[in-house]
């Protein structure tokens, strides 16, 4: 009896120490990152004799695990999107910063200007703003692209973080793997718990999914379903030089064993830190920056055009205000040697430009297809357009292409197969610059003034004069001559009755016969199938015989309306494109300032929404953590009570050792 007792006494002894042991265990790793409550029971021996094998085993729950990976993902994600976006939101929200404000300041100074045209100082403020816009357009550009360029260095800075954690995990799968699944050598539970705290800290890097091998080893797989973790290997994140842009940082997977192993990554439903610098980098920073450079190449466009159908203080045609750079295109590394691409804003059509980065294709020998692409690098349905050559090298046009090649003109060299990538819009604002810092040289005045004469029976008068055109004009076109004055000028305009007109110039050249059906006399020059580079319109009722002088407006230099035209840009819905596709009957335009407000109302939008989705993800990851703590976390009060309980086991344990000593004792005695 008293051996039994022994045995028995014995083995309670050892299990309450087992008890004790893992109880103390939890307590002394309470702040042990990842520690994973660890709980040991035990099976009754047969035939009443004591406590049989013990096992000590980890308290989680794998559906908690996962769902906790998940929330850490998405909480991961949508704090590193805020923290990205709020830098951008303070940049723009800044009124200091507002771009709007320099070009409203511009505008201003044309009007106040317009106000007294011959005055040089007014002239001279207009030329002051122009460059302080300038100035804000390069400050607010370059400032974006600092936010490209710490894109990258963070993508490069969370790879090689993510690489570390992806090879810590291989190298715990072979140790825990080395173990096998048998009860002769048990996996240590550290292992375990290092390897899940290595999945966790992934998961916050890239949105993870895992599952289990035979042989003890956890497979890591990336949401979009790539490879990170594989039996015996693991792959590698490689932040490469995007493909065609090389200061595009992308990410590729690399095998770690054979680093010629490449596979590309669906970016899409990335996940964690990674992606939410790719989701940022593609719904804010690239659309900023393409609008800051739509609206700077635009607006340019539109002044110099304007200005050049003026007349300066110098009495000369005007000149642009502006200068426009040209921009290469990146060529893909599968393009044959020697390809190339440069694209120029084209002059008059920098209202065409959209906010989109283009694709050019050579088709064929013939054959030229540039495309419209969105923010994640996708051609754009229905955006196509062909354009003829005759072969390469070779230079197309806006009339090349039906009047809309989204703005530009490009020579394009290369062969059949050949692509680039055409991104003018991401560093515009930074390349716009002044043609001019001479006050004379704003063309306030119209080029253009039609007088009639005095001795006029009727009371025909000229109305809605409108210059279109001031190029000079070569034999035997008419229209302006270098730098200031018409072909053959002036002419004279005589109403001839019945409702029909004859223009001449002072040589006696008819140069147009403009007929009327009605009193209506509306734009004559159009009328008559006549373009001179301008046009007006005659309202009243003339008589028969009465004349109108055409002439260059010499010495006019007090006339303001082509300031007022350069003024009125400022509320022109025209000036830049919306989208790259146009809905017949839709609204494809807008006004530099509807455009620039846009673009702050997207980043004051994106922003809010980030910090939404930050509260929510927030609030799932706590109640996440919560509910696996509830099992895996260490409770002190749970760990203090089974600490008492397990010691008052373990002192009756020894009272069973010690009551099987007094019987043996008893026994011996008893045979003396």
């Amino acid at each position: 009896m008293s051996d039994n007792l022994l045995r028995i006494g014995s083995s309670a002894v050892m299990a309450s120490s087992t008890l004790l042991n893992t109880t103390s265990n939890n307590i002394a790793n309470i702040n042990t990152e990842g520690y994973v409550r660890q709980r040991t029971e035990f099976e009754a021996q047969i035939l009443g004799l004591g406590v049989g094998k013990g096992t000590t085993e980890r308290l989680v729950n794998e559906f908690t695990l996962k769902q906790l990976r998940r929330d850490t993902s998405s909480y991961a994600f949508s704090r590193q999107y805020l923290d990205e976006a709020n830098r951008v939101d303070a940049l723009f929200s800044n009124p200091a910063n507002s771009i709007a404000t320099g070009m409203n300041q511009l505008f201003d100074q044309f009007q106040i200007a317009n106000n007294d045209p011959t005055t040089l100082a007014n002239r001279q403020l207009i030329i002051g703003s122009s460059e302080a816009l300038l100035d804000r357009f390069n400050t607010m550009s370059t400032l974006v692209l600092d936010q490209d360029l710490f894109i990258n260095q963070q993508l490069d800075i969370y790879v090689d973080e993510s690489n570390g954690y992806i090879k810590q995990i291989a190298q715990l799968n072979k140790e825990i793997a080395s173990y096998g699944t048998g009860a002769s050598r048990p996996i240590p539970l550290n292992l375990l718990d290092k390897r899940d705290e290595a999945i966790r800290k992934l998961s916050e890097m890239v949105e993870i999914r895992t599952l289990d091998a035979r042989n003890g080893e956890k497979l890591v797989f990336m949401a979009t379903g790539q490879s990170l973790v594989v039996e015996n290997g693991d792959f590698s994140l490689l932040a490469a030089r995007g493909n065609p842009d090389p200061s595009r940082k992308e990410l590729r997977l690399q095998l770690s064993g054979n680093t010629n192993v490449i596979r590309d990554i669906n970016v899409k439903q990335l996940g964690g830190k990674l992606g939410a610098l790719i989701a940022f980098r593609e719904e804010i920073l690239d659309p900023t920056q393409n609008k800051l450079g739509q609206v700077a190449l635009s607006l340019a466009d539109a002044l110099n055009e304007q200005n050049k159908l003026g007349m300066n203080l110098n009495g000369e045609l005007g000149g642009p205000l502006f200068t426009l750079p040209s921009f290469s295109g990146f060529p893909y590394q599968s393009n044959s040697a020697g390809s190339s691409l440069t694209g120029t804003v084209e002059a008059g059509q920098g209202s065409k430009i959209p906010p989109n980065d283009l694709r050019v294709t050579v088709l064929s020998a013939t054959e030229v297809q540039v495309q419209a692409v969105d923010l994640k690098g996708n051609v754009i349905a229905g955006s196509e357009i062909v354009v003829t050559v005759a072969g390469f090298p070779a230079t197309i046009t806006a009339d090349d292409a039906g009047g809309d090649l989204y703005g530009f003109s490009f020579e394009i060299n290369g062969a059949v197969g050949d692509q680039f990538e055409f991104k003018p819009l991401a560093t515009a604002a930074r390349q716009v610059g002044m043609a001019t810092t001479r006050p004379e040289d704003i063309a306030l005045a119209s080029p253009i003034r039609i007088d009639q004469t005095l001795g006029n029976l009727g009371n025909g008068k000229v109305a809605n004069l409108q210059v279109t055109d001031t190029t000079p004009a070569t034999a035997p076109d008419y229209g302006f001559t270098a730098p200031a004055g018409l072909v053959n000028g002036p002419w004279t305009v005589t109403y001839l009755g019945s409702n029909s007109f004859q223009i001449e110039d002072n040589v006696g050249n008819v140069i147009a016969n403009p007929n009327f059906a009605s009193a209506n006399y509306q734009n004559l020059f159009e009328e008559a199938g006549v373009d001179v580079g301008f046009d007006f319109s005659i309202s009243g009722i003339p008589s028969a015989g009465d004349t109108f002088t055409i002439e260059f407006n010499s010495g006019g230099f007090n006339d303001n309306r082509n300031g007022l035209q350069l003024a009125g840009l400022q509320t022109d819905t025209t000036t830049t494109r919306l989208n790259a596709l146009s809905t017949p009957g839709g609204v494809n335009s807008a006004s530099f300032n509807q455009t620039y407000a846009s673009m702050v109302s997207l980043i004051g939008e994106r922003t809010n929404q980030a910090r939404n989705s930050e509260a929510a993800n927030d609030a799932l990851l706590q109640q996440s953590k919560l509910w696996f703590e509830s099992l895996s976390g260490v409770s002190l009060d749970e760990e203090a009570a089974n600490l008492v309980r397990f010691q008052q086991t373990y002192q009756a344990a020894t009272r069973i050792i010690s009551t099987s000593q007094t019987i043996f004792d008893t026994l011996l005695a008893a045979v003396r």
